[in-house]
């Protein structure tokens, strides 16, 4: 007899990713692809971009196959009368005999850090975010608004921080430093005038300012002040975020490449939760696609302890 199959997918404003795995833990595939956001842009070309996900992770294996499927989407919020809707589109585009289950990308990151259905979710990538999560579902929300109204915190928010502390010092109002020259080597070498820079961020979406938050950590890392205070400040507007939803006594997921690579943001907001949150456990997201795995992997791994030992195993790789 085969070992089951499931599928997870984190179906990313920017790349989508599928991954397939047995019930024993094996991960058998994987496959990438473009954005697939089914409300933030083209619905048609998101669902194309998952079913290529889809079909690259499972490599020659017959779809029908596969005994779960579960996708977590940044749209998902936001499609709560068309999921039931989305999912059976998405079956027949993946060609298979299982129930499609999608859910919120928060739910995913969630899942890729922690095995319990309850818990907090702090999320700081492009944008920022933080989540109750109850029973594997998103409860209480703080920020997540989007560069214009929030994402506090964020890589946009450091890139935006980092371009005014620049415009500032060249104005005269503000000091400099590593960060300071390093932003103005990247937008306008030739030309140190704050209209210069101004102008030519204006050039591009206003999310392409997270770019820089490369910059805000590397020089914080190597010292900088200006940098050090961006980075404070970020790490305090995320705490202030989790304060909203958390639960003092269930575990804390950090994610998002901000929180789960090796940033001076990442430390420090790790160490503040474990002074102020000591009964919750505090751990960091792996991959948000294999979080999805896991969760469709659940649908037929029921006993308990056997699904902790498969989240510990997938959590591993």
């Amino acid at each position: 007899m085969h070992a089951r199959l499931a599928v997870g997918l984190d179906a990313g404003g920017t790349s989508s990713r599928a991954v397939l795995i047995d019930e024993t833990g094996a991960l058998l595939g994987t496959g990438a692809s473009g954005p697939a956001n089914p409300v933030g842009g083209d619905r048609e070309i998101a669902l194309s971009n998952m079913a290529l996900a889809f079909q690259r992770a499972l490599g020659g294996i017959d779809p029908t196959e596969v005994g779960s499927v579960c996708i977590g989407t940044a749209g998902a919020l936001s499609l709560t009368e068309e999921v039931r809707e989305l999912s059976a589109d998405l079956k027949r585009r993946f060609a298979t005999q299982c129930d499609v289950r999608v859910v919120s990308d928060a739910v995913i990151a969630f899942a890729a850090g922690s095995s319990a259905p309850d818990g907090t979710v702090v999320v700081s990538g492009t944008g920022a975010v933080a989540f109750a999560i109850r029973d594997r579902t998103p409860a209480l929300r703080s920020d997540g608004y989007g560069w214009l109204f929030g994402d506090a915190g964020s890589g946009f928010w450091l890139g935006r921080e980092a371009v005014r502390a620049t415009l500032r010092h060249i104005d005269g109002n503000g000091p400099g430093g590593r960060l300071v020259e390093a932003i103005i080597a990247a937008i306008s070498p030739d030309k140190r005038r704050s209209g210069a820079l101004v102008a030519k961020c204006m050039a591009d979406p206003p999310v392409r300012l997270s770019r820089f938050s490369a910059l805000v950590c590397e020089a914080a890392d190597g010292g900088d002040p200006v940098a050090e205070s961006i980075v404070a400040r970020a790490v305090g507007h995320l705490a202030e975020s989790v304060s909203y939803v958390v639960d003092r006594e269930l575990p804390i997921v950090m994610a998002g490449s901000l929180l789960t690579r090796p940033t001076p943001i990442a430390a420090l907001l790790q160490e503040r939760f474990r002074l102020v949150y000591p009964k919750a456990g505090i751990s960091k997201a792996t991959d948000p696609a294999i979080g999805a795995a896991w969760m469709a992997a659940s649908a037929f791994v029921t006993d308990p302890e056997a699904r902790v030992r498969l989240h510990r195993q997938l959590a591993w790789r």
